[in-house]
């Protein structure tokens, strides 16, 4: 059966050329350092397999000690970003993960409860603030 081409067995690649690229900072309590830097070398499979699912690639986080900021930054490859968040919303590995890191940070949004009930609306009817601050990107270079 020479004749047969060879299947292609490996999920299509996102066309990155279209991807909107997310720039987020977040404060890092500095005494949790080692315990996030730790977390963060051991990411739980689930949470992994959750960012694919939402449209994630490309993601990475630094940190500056001096400010003690978290700085992330990833593209998102899919069609309806509040869709894909509420869908992570609403993963329990992921709201576990949130609730642990959650833990080592603080927000520098106003109002900002945590990573779960960010861009969510609060009985209220208000929207609650990001636990991760935007960031606007000024400069790109492909």
């Amino acid at each position: 059966m020479s004749w047969l081409a060879p299947v292609n067995r490996e999920p299509p690649q996102p066309d990155l050329s279209q991807a909107r690229r997310i720039h987020q900072i977040v404060k890092l309590r500095p005494e949790h350092y080692e315990a996030y830097k730790k977390c963060h070398a051991e990411v739980w499979p689930e949470v992994l397999e959750q960012i694919k699912r939402s449209n994630i690639v490309d993601y990475s986080i630094s940190y500056d000690p001096g400010s003690s900021l978290l700085f992330a930054s990833f593209k998102y490859v899919g069609k309806d970003f509040e869709a894909d968040m509420q869908k992570t919303r609403e993963h329990g590995p992921t709201r576990q993960w949130w609730s642990m890191t959650d833990g080592y940070q603080e927000s520098i949004n106003p109002g900002a409860v945590s990573s779960e009930k960010g861009g969510t609306v609060g009985k209220d009817g208000k929207k609650i603030s990001s636990w991760w601050k935007q960031c606007e990107e000024l400069f790109y270079v492909p």
